[in-house]
């Protein structure tokens, strides 16, 4: 396995043109995108898709299809389902306007002065331009975004361009493919680009889990994904990209999914893409992984008057007869550092085998046995759950088979600091009381001495005043690393 170490990746910037977010760069020096002449026959349908010339003379015209559906609308008895394949459609599909995003919470800015005290003025800045592009959603989102050079259709069937899937992150629980245009990495590097909308929050990872149903579906979000990579599989090479070259790409929590399925053995191995770019983001992060789903699942049913000891297909049949509103409105509230929905072990998608089943198994991590309560009984925290996940043979096989890159920044998780802590840095008090929550709210025994090693860790000893502006980026890299990356 190649492994490459990125210091400095320069991420969203890459696939972010004037047309980030579906704005549009159209005006009196740049004429409407022109609608493709040639019609692209795809598996399920025919689709016609519209030219963008970039700006720079440097950059070649591409070909743009959105919208494009993947599978059939997860509504009605789909909802809380894996992805079905995508109905056949006649006619010629015009694919000039994105899909809706799916359902999600959009983070609330509307008094500023509070949000401000909470976040930075760049990230607020930042959030200000993409959530209008987030709210016309609906339960039909499972679509894709294609950006080929235009010349694509006409190149020779064996000297197709790479694939480079790019796989949203900002939150499990919102965001969408459809605001990163991928129209200058596609024109610049000769890719078929794809970004792809998934479910997300409680459609997408709710996980109603019990000792009854140990191997029952619930990452809908990660399935949903491999569909997609399914349905790129089988029609990229009409837009002019090679099947047998696919790099699926990540970002944050999109990161942490991709590394999923890198592990899972729900994917075909070497057979959906082939190799791997993590962005800020890794399933071994603390965040990665949701380690008691059903607390959260309870307070979704309660909340939707469905009885929380309702069998697993009980529960699920009353869930999708709510109306929308009924799940998303549920009061549920999460500690820091972590998700209430995101993956987590279905047994399917995401499993552990007999790693924390067994205590006989003799499994060590790190050359340390795997954590266990006084009573001997192994723990079941997010940290114990991610290092089964990860570790276990078949995990470690699959893993090896993938190219992988792996990507930071100078300074990752600025979006989690205020303002102030960005331009003035943090005290030690301060500094103390965050990494006693991250401790607390991750591990479960011996957290003072876990604290004390964090602190030693990422406290720079050459320098003998720990001034607040050091302690800001200690603290940003164990917010971002965990204890575990």
């Amino acid at each position: 396995m190649l492994i490459l170490t990125i210091v400095y990746f320069i991420s969203l910037p890459v696939l972010t043109t004037r047309l980030v977010m579906g704005e549009s760069t159209m005006d009196e020096k740049h004429p409407q995108p022109m609608i493709s002449s040639r019609v692209v026959r795809t598996k399920y349908g025919d689709i016609r898709g519209f030219i963008v010339t970039p700006e720079s003379r440097f950059l070649e015209p591409v070909e743009v299809f959105r919208g494009v559906p993947y599978a059939s609308p997860p509504i009605g008895t789909l909802r809380f389902m894996p992805p079905v394949s995508g109905a056949q459609w006649s006619g010629v599909k015009i694919a000039e306007e994105f899909s809706p995003v799916c359902p999600q919470v959009l983070p609330d800015i509307r008094n500023e002065t509070a949000v401000l005290k909470r976040i930075s003025k760049g990230r607020f800045e930042y959030l200000k331009r993409i959530l209008p592009f987030l709210t016309n959603q609906s339960e039909d989102c499972l679509y894709l975004n294609i950006y080929a050079p235009a010349q694509a259709g006409v190149r020779d069937a064996v000297a197709r361009y790479p694939v480079v899937v790019f796989v949203h992150g900002e939150s499990y629980e919102w965001s969408s493919g459809n605001p990163y245009d991928g129209t200058v990495l596609a024109s610049h590097a000769g890719l078929v680009v794809v970004t792809i909308n998934y479910r997300l929050g409680i459609l997408g990872f709710l996980n109603p889990r019990s000792d009854e149903f140990p191997r029952s579906p619930a990452n809908y979000g990660l399935m949903d994904q491999i569909a997609a990579l399914h349905w790129i599989k089988e029609n990229v090479a009409v837009f002019g990209g090679d099947p047998t070259n696919v790099t699926l790409m990540g970002h944050g929590t999109g990161a942490a999914c991709v590394h999923f399925l890198l592990t899972s053995l729900a994917v075909p191995e070497g057979l959906l893409f082939h190799r791997a770019i993590l962005m800020s983001g890794s399933g071994l992060s603390p965040w990665s992984l949701v380690a008691d789903p059903n607390k959260y699942a309870a307070i979704i049913a309660t909340h939707a008057n469905c009885s929380p000891e309702l069998k697993q297909p009980e529960l699920l049949k009353c869930l999708r007869e709510r109306p929308l509103e009924a799940l998303l409105s549920a009061p549920v509230q999460v500690p820091d550092f972590s998700y209430a929905f995101g993956p987590s072990v279905d047994g399917v998608i995401i499993d552990t085998g007999d790693l924390l089943i067994s205590p006989e198994n003799g499994y060590e991590w790190g050359g340390q046995p795997i954590a266990r309560a006084p009573t001997g009984k192994q723990v079941q925290n997010a940290i114990n759950i991610i290092n089964a996940v990860f570790m276990r043979k078949s995990a470690v096989a699959q893993l090896t088979k993938y190219d992988l890159m792996l990507g930071v920044t100078k300074a990752e998780a600025y979006f989690a600091f205020s303002g102030d802590d960005v331009q003035y840095g943090i005290e030690a008090d301060r500094r103390s009381k965050i990494l006693k929550s991250f401790v607390r709210n991750t591990y479960s025994y011996h957290l003072s001495e876990i604290l004390a090693t964090i602190i030693n860790e990422y406290t720079d000893w050459e320098r003998p005043v720990q001034h607040p502006i050091n302690i800001r980026y200690t603290t940003i890299r164990v917010y971002f690393r965990g204890f575990n990356f």
